[in-house]
């Protein structure tokens, strides 16, 4: 009698235990797939909203066919359509897929050691945009704006060609101790890009045209202002071979021009502006003309650092380009 009292209690034991939620045993746990909050539909006409959605549906079925969730719940949802006031003369409409990774997490609160629920909100993303580039603050299938307040974009750092694709490089978002990062990849026709960089002497012209409207705007800065004009006309003296180069400048110095400096330099970005050139003009506005994908990730976690790799593999970039020009 004994003995078997014995056996189930360790039984009971081991059951238990094998119960108890841990963050190993959640990343294990087969993961699901969500249809989230559909996002916005808006400026795009009914025809090409029939076709965009079949792009982002073929899309979902790549990643979906290839990638299975594991300790944590996948989130997907839509955005079409545009801001019109964000931009000039549009050739593409804007549109993207979204991924959401919603990790399973213990429940403390709770007495039952085996409860979990679903993480509500998370710094680990995936978006697949069409004629979009998030990283560029942003850049569409578009001109800019008429009354656009720089008169360019910023890239952080040149394109790096890797696989007929371009890497655009990475940035850290928000406080560097949480170690969120961006990972930026560009999609295109063939080795050409849907932007061009400003010449240092196109950036010039725009900073100077700004100080004198800045000047006729505040009288009493006049002479604080015209010392920078005075940099800028010196600068329009250099050999015209050097003025043709990309325009690399200072965060700091953007209204303020001093100098140019070195590309990589703290601190710094590169001056483009859209490529209208780039564009097949005669494609319906529904066509993807380039696609920009972003991973972003909070590091050090497991659950985001599995599934983000294998959603990396899903990804095939491959396919995008096959859907260019379609």
């Amino acid at each position: 009698m004994n003995y078997k009292i014995i056996m189930v209690c360790l039984l009971f034991s081991i059951s238990a235990a094998a119960q108890d939620c841990t963050k190993e045993a959640l990343l294990k746990k087969p993961g699901t797939w969500k249809e989230g909050t559909k996002g916005f539909i808006q400026n795009v006409n009914a025809a090409d909203l029939i076709k965009e959605k079949a792009v982002l549906a073929g899309i979902h079925k790549m990643v979906f066919s290839k990638y299975h969730p594991t300790g944590c719940e996948i989130a997907y949802s839509t955005v079409f359509g545009k801001n019109k006031s964000a931009a000039g003369t549009w050739i593409a409409d804007p549109y993207h897929y979204a991924m959401f990774v919603l990790r399973y997490l213990c429940d403390e609160s709770s007495a039952d050691k085996s409860k979990y629920y679903t993480d509500i909100s998370t710094p680990t993303t995936v978006t697949i945009a069409s004629n979009e580039i998030f990283s560029l603050n942003n850049l569409y299938a578009s001109s800019l704006a008429e009354d656009d307040s720089r008169g360019y974009l910023k890239l952080t750092k040149r394109p790096e060609k890797k696989d007929g694709c371009y890497f655009m490089g990475e940035e850290t978002i928000g406080d560097r101790a949480n170690k969120i990062k961006e990972y930026r990849w560009l999609i295109t026709y063939n080795d050409t890009l849907p932007f061009s960089y400003l010449s240092q002497k196109e950036y010039l012209l725009i900073q100077r045209k700004r100080l004198e409207k800045d000047i006729e705007d505040s009288p009493g800065e006049q002479k604080y202002l015209e010392k920078f004009i005075s940099t800028i006309d010196a600068c329009l003296k250099r050999p015209e071979e050097e003025l043709k180069q990309p325009a690399v400048c200072l965060w700091n110095e953007e209204e303020r021009f001093e100098k140019f400096v070195s590309e990589g330099a703290p601190g710094s970005f590169i001056a483009v502006k859209p490529n209208p050139d780039y564009y097949h003009k005669k494609l319906p506005m529904s066509s993807p003309q380039f696609f920009s994908v972003v991973y972003k990730i909070a590091h050090g976690d497991p659950v985001f650092e599995e599934n983000i790799s294998n959603i990396q593999k899903a990804v095939d970039f491959s396919v995008l380009k096959n859907m260019l020009g379609r």
